[in-house]
């Protein structure tokens, strides 16, 4: 007995410890049932016992952290009072890597954006609207700070500008689920047309789909995820793709994955970290401008603490950018889909899109120079923004000679810092909008 005491023991301390440097209580699932295959029929329920003890303080651990935010924390920009991250060609070719099939390119206009940054934890988001208790919280391990969705809830943001017929949309998302053996509440994602209504009418709440609409609904399973795409015209259903287990879902889990949405008129494509999941050519109805993104947790046998469903850093742009006609024509090109992490030159994963379309114009047109000019937003000190731009300049130069081969001497590199923008520094779009690269012809 004193033996298996010690073992019951020696097992919880070892989740305790992979819970302190893994927040993520699904790691402990496969952990779990381990035990319960291999542990003795008499000994099974007090380890069982023990380790669910475990799993519970790690997961309450998780959500302590989600919903208190630290001292000195700041928002996600390019100011320099945030710690730089390390600006290794290793981080950078491995992250842009992992998109390498990513041809995702973003508007050329910033519509809507919000981190969040600023706004009260545990509180709504000034200006949003919802029927439940999702707040604003911080993550231990992610900057920034996100919308932590509740059970049975719609949030609808506080955007009022049309989306125009062609347009972009970007959020990160993680999904942080204390897997038991119950079917989890389902995740939705979409966007509507509120018609006559309010973009955050309370109408909306009940059923988000106004003159027009689509959703993903992702259904998470421990090793998959169940999903389904649907579109509406009013309440009458425009298209239906039927419900697929998709394993890649499982590397959704515990982590931050990045969405991207591209409408085109009536063509819609989806991504997740990467992952194009649907390309339709038919799959928005005609008539009627989109105009609000909402996002809706269904319920679940699950207590509150045991679901984190989480968004963040949101950005919709307008426009669908022609790379080619503007550097090669106009002999400029600026993007705002080139990212970096906070205060580092460390290139994003989901730049990659952008990259590779740069990329193929130079490949087309051989005999091109191009000048990358590095801008930031206005927060922080002058001087650091300025060295940061001619850093994240340098970054992109080494990514098109590393990752796509363009020739160095067609490249030059340089940094404006703030003094450039193009728009107003005091709001969210606005900084988004002057986070910038930009390509000139020489």
């Amino acid at each position: 007995m004193k033996c298996l005491q010690r073992t019951t023991a020696a097992i919880a301390a070892a989740i305790g410890i992979v819970f302190g440097i893994m927040p993520l209580p699904i790691q402990a699932q496969s952990i779990l049932n381990k035990i319960k295959n291999r542990a003795e029929q008499t000994a099974t329920q007090k380890v069982l016992n023990e380790t669910d003890k475990a799993v519970s303080k790690g997961m309450d651990k998780a959500i302590e952290s989600a919903t208190t935010k630290p001292d000195g924390d700041t928002p996600e920009t390019d100011g320099a009072s945030a710690a730089p991250g390390p600006d290794t060609a290793a981080n950078k070719q491995t992250a842009i890597h992992a998109f390498s099939r990513y041809d995702f390119v973003p508007g050329d206009s910033v519509l809507y954006a919000n981190d969040f940054s600023g706004e009260a934890i545990g509180e709504l988001p000034t200006g949003w609207n919802s029927n439940g208790s999702s707040v604003v919280v911080s993550l231990d391990g992610l900057p920034g700070q996100w919308l932590r969705m509740a059970q049975r809830t719609v949030v609808l943001t506080d955007n009022e500008q049309a989306f125009g017929p062609d347009f972009t949309v970007e959020f990160d998302m993680v999904l942080q689920i204390d897997f038991k053996g119950w079917l989890p509440p389902s995740f939705k994602l979409g966007l509507l047309a509120s018609g006559a209504e309010s973009t955050t009418a309370n109408k909306l709440l009940s059923d988000p789909k106004g003159d027009k609409s689509f959703y993903l609904e992702i259904s998470p399973l421990s090793d998959a995820a169940n999903l389904m795409l649907e579109s509406y015209e009013k309440y009458t259903r425009h298209f239906y793709s039927p419900p697929n287990k998709n394993k890649v879902a499982r590397s959704w889990y515990g982590k931050s994955s990045h969405v991207a949405i591209q409408v085109q008129k009536e063509r819609l494509r989806l991504w997740v970290d990467g992952e194009k999941l649907y390309d339709v050519p038919k799959g928005i109805p005609k008539d009627g401008q989109l105009n609000q993104l909402f996002f809706q947790l269904g319920s679940s046998p699950y207590e509150d603490e045991q679901i984190g469903v989480y968004v963040g850093n949101i950005k919709i742009a307008r426009g669908l950018p022609d790379t080619r006609h503007k550097l090669v024509e106009e002999g400029r090109f600026s993007t705002t889909g080139i990212l970096f992490d906070t205060g580092s030159a460390t290139i994003k994963p989901e730049s990659a899109g952008v990259l590779k379309s740069i990329a193929a114009v130079l490949t087309q047109h051989p005999d091109i120079r191009v000048h990358i000019v590095g801008h930031t937003d206005a927060v922080g000190d002058d001087a650091a923004n300025q060295a940061l731009s001619e850093r994240r300049a340098a970054a992109v130069k080494e990514a098109l000679q590393a990752q796509h081969q363009i020739d160095g001497a067609r490249l030059e590199a340089s940094g404006k810092g703030e003094v450039e923008p193009v728009a107003d520094n005091q709001t969210a779009a606005g900084r988004a909008q002057n986070r910038r690269v930009e390509f000139i012809k020489l």
